[in-house]
Formats: C-alpha cells, sequence, structure tokens
C-alpha cells in the first residue's frame, strides 16, 4: 500500500489531511464558525441530536438523503502557504520531494514546539426524516481521520535529522573510495555543517553513556496523536413539550464505531506515555516485538480495522417564539477496544541509530521512522488496549431574523485529552444570510482549539423549495490573504437531497 497519507486521503476523496473540526463533514455548517443551533437532519448526528425534533424549514420535504460530503483542513505554524501547497500536491501524487541536507536542518528548527495538525471528516452517507407526532429519525456513515503534532527540539532534530542528529555525539563513517582504507568503517565525532557527501558516509549514530538520554528526556515538551475511525451512527430526537411560546427538544445517538490505527505519544517533565494500534495498512514493521501482540496483516483497501466500540450522543435545545434557538449536547461519550497491532513504548535509552530520519514533511506518512522496527523507540507488544473516545460538551444559541438570516454562537469544550479531542475550548460566532431563495452566504470568526483564530466562509446554492442543495466552505478565509502560519481548508458537498 502507498504511504499512509495518501491511502487516507484517498479513501476519503480529498487530498489533505486539524484537529476535530466543530462541523464534522457537515458541509451547510462550515461557513458560519457553529452547528450546534444550525445543523438539521442527519447532519446533526454527533453534533446535536436533539435537532431532529425541529420541523423542517421546507413543509413539503420530510427526507434529507446525502452522499460524499468532506470537511478537510491542514494547518501548521511551521510552513509557509507555497509549502503547504506543495505538501498537498505531493500528497495527491503520492509522490514526495526529498529534502536537500539544509531543507532537513530548516525542517528541524520550524517544527520546535510548532503545532501541526491535519484533519479529514468524510461523510459517506447519511439519511434523516421526520414524522408529524413520533420525530425525527437519522443515520449517517462517516471516517474521521486526525493528527495533530508539536515536537520539543531535540526531537524534532532526531526525527528530521536522524543518525546525524546533534544528539549522537559520534558517527559511524564509512570511509569512502579514492582514500586509504576505503570502504572500512571508523568512528568519528560528530560535527556541524557536515557536506551531503559525507552525510552519504554515514552508516550511524552512536550517543556515548556520558551523554545518552532516555526517549522520555529526548521527547520532553512533545505531543503526537493521531486518530482513525468509521462511526455507524443512528440517532433520535423529538419535541418533549411546548408550543409556539416555548418549546423544548432531546435527543440521542448511538454509533457503532470501527478504529483504523491511534497513535498517543507524549513527554512531560521526562516522563514519556505511548501508545498505538494501527492497520497494517499503515506498513510498519514491528520486527520481533510482534510476537507479544496480536498481530493483524494483509493488504487491501480500505485498510482493515484493528479495533472497536460504542459512543452516545446526548442533546437538549429548546426554541423561543420561534425565533431564538438555544442548545447543549455531550458528544462521544464511550471507548474504544484495540485489539490488532497493539503496542507500548519502553522508555529505554537512545544509544544508536541507523534511521536516516524524515526526508518530507509528511509526518504520519513517516510513522515507521518513530515506531517501526527501525525507529527511535522500542516497542513492547500488549493484548489489547482500551481508549476513551474524544468526548465534548457543546453550547450554542442562534437568533432567526425573519427568513432571511440566522446570527449565532457556539462553544465547545473538550472532556479530556485523548487523540482527536481538542488542545483548549473553542468559541465560534456567526451566521447565514440568504439575500435570495436559492442562494446562502455564510461568514463566521472562530477562536481556541488548535487555531489562533480562523474566520470560515462559505457559500450555498439551493433549488427550489430545497429539493437539493450544493455549496463549497473553508474554515479560514485569512489563508489566502497570509504567507505565514496558514491553514488551508475546504468544505464540499454536492449530492445533498430533500424529498
Amino acid at each position: 500500500m502507498k504511504k499512509f497519507l495518501l491511502s487516507a486521503l484517498s479513501l476519503m476523496c480529498f487530498a489533505f489531511t486539524v484537529n476535530a473540526q466543530t462541523e464534522l463533514s457537515s458541509f451547510t455548517n462550515t461557513g458560519h464558525g457553529g452547528a450546534t443551533t444550525f445543523a438539521t437532519d442527519y447532519q446533526c448526528t454527533g453534533i446535536n441530536p436533539a435537532n431532529l425534533g425541529w420541523a423542517w424549514k421546507y413543509d413539503t420535504r420530510k427526507c434529507a438523503l446525502g452522499f460524499n460530503e468532506m470537511t478537510a483542513s491542514i494547518h501548521s505554524e511551521a510552513l509557509q502557504k507555497n509549502e503547504l501547497r506543495d505538501f498537498i500536491k505531493q500528497s495527491i501524487s503520492g509522490n514526495f520531494n526529498d529534502f536537500t541536507r539544509q531543507q532537513k536542518l530548516d525542517a528541524a528548527k520550524n517544527f520546535t514546539s510548532t503545532g501541526f495538525a491535519i484533519n479529514i471528516d468524510y461523510g459517506l452517507c447519511g439519511f434523516g426524516f421526520t414524522t408529524k407526532h413520533a420525530g425525527g429519525f437519522a443515520f449517517r456513515v462517516s471516517d474521521r481521520f486526525q493528527w495533530y503534532s508539536q515536537l520539543g527540539a531535540q526531537a524534532s532534530d532526531l526525527l528530521f535529522m536522524g543518525k546525524t542528529s546533534s544528539y549522537f555525539d559520534s558517527l559511524q563513517y564509512i570511509i569512502p573510495s579514492g582514500q586509504m582504507n576505503a570502504g572500512d568503517t571508523v568512528n568519528i565525532a560528530n560535527y556541524a555543517n557536515m557536506s551531503p557527501d559525507s552525510v552519504a558516509n554515514v552508516l550511524a549514530g552512536y550517543a556515548s553513556a556520558a551523554v545518552a538520554k532516555k526517549m522520555g528526556q529526548v521527547m520532553n515538551g512533545s505531543e503526537i496523536t493521531m486518530s482513525w475511525t468509521r462511526e455507524w451512527n443512528v440517532s433520535y430526537g423529538r419535541r418533549i413539550f411546548g408550543d409556539s411560546v416555548f418549546a423544548l427538544f432531546g435527543g440521542i445517538g448511538v454509533k457503532y464505531v470501527q478504529g483504523t490505527g491511534y497513535m498517543s505519544i507524549k513527554s512531560e517533565n521526562d516522563k514519556l506515555t505511548a501508545i498505538s494500534s494501527l492497520s497494517p495498512g499503515f506498513n510498519v514493521d514491528y520486527g520481533t516485538a510482534q510476537a507479544a501482540a496480536n498481530s493483524v496483516s494483509g493488504s487491501g483497501f480500505p485498510p482493515k480495522t484493528v479495533g472497536s466500540g460504542f459512543g452516545f450522543d446526548f442533546g437538549l435545545n429548546c426554541i423561543i417564539a420561534n425565533k431564538l434557538k438555544i442548545g447543549a449536547s455531550i458528544i462521544n461519550m464511550g471507548s474504544i477496544t484495540w485489539k490488532g497491532n497493539v503496542y507500548q513504548v519502553r522508555d529505554t535509552f537512545l544509544f544508536k541509530t541507523m534511521n536516516p530520519g524524515m526526508n518530507n514533511y509528511n509526518l504520519p506518512g513517516n510513522l515507521k521512522d518513530m515506531i517501526g522496527q527501525n525507529g527511535f523507540m522500542e516497542l513492547v507488544g500488549q493484548k489489547e488496549i482500551k481508549t476513551q473516545l474524544p468526548s465534548m460538551g457543546r453550547f450554542g444559541a442562534s437568533f432567526m431574523i425573519k427568513k432571511r438570516a440566522e446570527l449565532g454562537f457556539d462553544m465547545i469544550f473538550p472532556f479530556n485529552s485523548v487523540a482527536g479531542s481538542f488542545n483548549k475550548p473553542l468559541i465560534g460566532f456567526g451566521g447565514d444570510v440568504l439575500p435570495c431563495k436559492w442562494l446562502k452566504l455564510q461568514a463566521g470568526f472562530m477562536t481556541g482549539g488548535n487555531y489562533k483564530f480562523s474566520i470560515p466562509v462559505g457559500i450555498i446554492f439551493i433549488t427550489k423549495d430545497g429539493g437539493f442543495e450544493a455549496g463549497v466552505a473553508s474554515r479560514d478565509a485569512i489563508t489566502f490573504f497570509t504567507q505565514n502560519g496558514p491553514t488551508i481548508s475546504l468544505s464540499t458537498g454536492f449530492m445533498r437531497f430533500r424529498f
């Protein structure tokens, strides 16, 4: 199988991968910075199932059906916009340009203490319908891929520079042709400003007992998390009581979750915690460590799953005077048990490596350089491990201005710090404006989560009586006007129907 990143993107029909997006794969909610009281029908699954109890805007339409809805974004504080676009293009082709020696040095410096976040939410299909008395029902199948990394200075240098990292004080060096004893190996002191020809003759890097550190010390201040899951969500919502003056709604969602990959590597105060469970599609060679694990092998696409579990969503909202909507939900309460290719990292001293280091920015595609047999970490096989889903609380409100506009805000609070969670709370506000029946314009502002701030925008086209919707949105319009610290984002949907 090709490099992991390309595989993930092929699955989701897109070519780039930010941590836990607020609107999931709902392209109609990307552009206004919130979704808790905006999302409807099957698009509110995983956001607020209570919204299924609402009466639909289009009286004659009781069912909604959608396919191939996608929201994806990538954010980097280290890369400039042109570098990020090159990374995306290379992800599409699957051919990554190898770094020069200077580019590796620059990458090690630029990725120190800077966030690199990737997210793809892909809605394979969704269906929702409402009834007059029983409420609303919805079903949705969606894939979610997340990556977040922030590297400490020594970890960044080691991952990119490999055996020539400044961590190693000596090098095993092959004497080049044309010199005495050509082809023999000697130990030399590591030094800066090494020429590319000299680098090519370095066989391994060594750390003497005087300078060697445990991996927890090497990785101190670093965090790398990754999660790839598929959800099968069934949700229900209905009016609990009320009338046109005040109405209260409630909802619940149940999801079966299949896990394709999970990784969490963190080191704080020199204490390392690291676990992984990866589908064989990641192409990681675990060497002798796999003898103690439930090894899963095989190729093919989509890649094999290595974990499963269940999750639950709970939601409430109210509508006041048919104008003000207030909603709250608790999402992703549950867990996954990972049973395939489960490994923990042993916090041992790093004395030697023959690893050349990463030759491009494709961090997810270079997992084998971190945790494989030839990586920097010593693995211990495990039979299984249980992890919590990235649970969160949502609270939002919006105000409807006749049928022409809706303005509101959204707040999201992470309940844990597992892979897929926000690092900090996220706040957004914005809205929709309908200048005419067939056009919806969106704009907003967001801050927190894994971003400093962003300005989402979107445009939605609607046919007569809402029978068909299609649109394009971005989670950050600022990308188009700045060169540094870009967020590149795209949300699309062209197969959403009501009938």
